[in-house]
């Protein structure tokens, strides 16, 4: 599990939390209580955002910032799902492994969207499924989970968190040199050492450790979710 999912999700809940982190990693293990029925905050409506995802609260409700009733009964479903008890108390573990899961989660989708596209023709320039180039093809699939992120494969590169080559998560952005002066390619990280990314000619899977091509061309990864 990456410490950096541990600095963002815990970012949100204050300055103090993420100091305690920082300070103490092993403040994961904490049973300290964050969030409960009747608070109000960003964690919670972050902490709904995730339990969405997780399939524990309906989507079809609107989203506050209120721990009221149909989040403790997600926390609750959570939880027993998870065998971590069965009250609807909030923990720094328990929303860490919430915030984990859901990334996980999500790009697991954010694969299986792309996955779709396997052998839609390359187009330079291209943003659709009628033709898309390298990060117009990355562009077009995460935002089909409203995730915006910049046009080109260079200015991608800028969002999200750094993620080591070790840590790949699928759904994770990895990027390549393949003009030699800089980042100009990029396709998402699907698990197994492959990515798929609109290449020269469709949207194809490749390996990224390939010794014939992209091994020597890899540059970095970065996660928008996680």
């Amino acid at each position: 599990m990456r410490i950096s999912t541990w600095v963002a999700s815990l970012s949100i809940l204050g300055t103090t939390a993420a100091t305690l982190l920082l300070a103490n990693p092993a403040f994961a293990s904490t049973s300290q209580v964050i969030m409960k029925p009747g608070v109000k905050g960003s964690a919670v409506a972050t902490l709904k955002t995730d339990l969405q995802v997780l399939h524990v609260y309906p989507k079809s409700v609107r989203k506050t910032d209120y721990f009221g009733p149909r989040t403790a009964k997600a926390v609750i479903t959570y939880k027993k799902e998870h065998h971590l008890g069965s009250n609807a108390a909030v923990t720094y573990s328990t929303f860490y492994d919430i915030k984990v899961d859901a990334s996980h989660a999500l790009g697991e989708k954010i694969v299986h969207k792309a996955l779709a596209y396997l052998g839609d023709p390359y187009v330079w320039g291209g943003t659709s499924p009628s033709g898309f180039d390298c990060s117009g093809f990355t562009q077009y699939v995460f935002k089909q989970f409203g995730i915006d992120i910049p046009r080109t494969a260079a200015a991608q590169a800028t969002v999200g968190t750094y993620v080591d080559k070790a840590n790949l998560q699928p759904g994770d952005l990895v990027f390549f040199d393949t003009m030699g002066d800089g980042i100009s390619h990029v396709g998402i990280y699907i698990g197994q050492g492959k990515f798929i990314n609109a290449a020269s000619t469709d949207v194809e899977i490749d390996y990224i450790n390939n010794p014939y091509y992209w091994s020597s061309r890899y540059v970095t990864a970065r996660s928008l979710f996680n």
